[in-house]
């Protein structure tokens, strides 16, 4: 047994069983914030045998997104949540990605920043 967390967070969600759900119905967890964020190089950060050597490589890190909020819900409840999501997006909504922080926010706000006509 669980509560569907969803219809706690975004009002347009109803749960149509009731928030507490029945032993035996499968949880599904729904992310409802992301952030984006970067990840720093790592050397040295992989150990690999070759033959009988223990080689290391290197983890070259990068940039994405990862999961700020997630809540539990039922499988109803999942399902209208990413169809209400796909028709915000459509609409040019995107409220569940935060802005981003650290080196990332600095690449935004300079973007952010630089206009078509300054390139002129």
């Amino acid at each position: 047994m669980y509560k569907c967390e969803l219809p706690d967070y975004d009002p347009e969600i109803t749960c149509k069983q009731g928030p507490i759900q029945l032993a035996g119905t499968r949880a599904t967890k729904v992310p409802i914030r992301v952030r984006a964020t970067e990840y720093p190089s790592r050397p040295k950060a992989n150990k690999l045998r070759v033959g009988r050597k223990m080689k290391t490589f290197d983890d070259p890190g990068g940039a994405g997104y990862e999961i700020a909020k997630e809540v539990l819900a039922c499988p109803q409840c999942a399902r209208d949540w990413e169809a209400l999501r796909a028709k915000r997006q459509a609409a040019g909504d995107f409220g569940d990605v935060e802005e981003p922080a650290g080196p990332l926010a600095a690449l935004a706000s300079m973007s952010a920043d630089a206009s078509p006509d300054a390139d002129a």
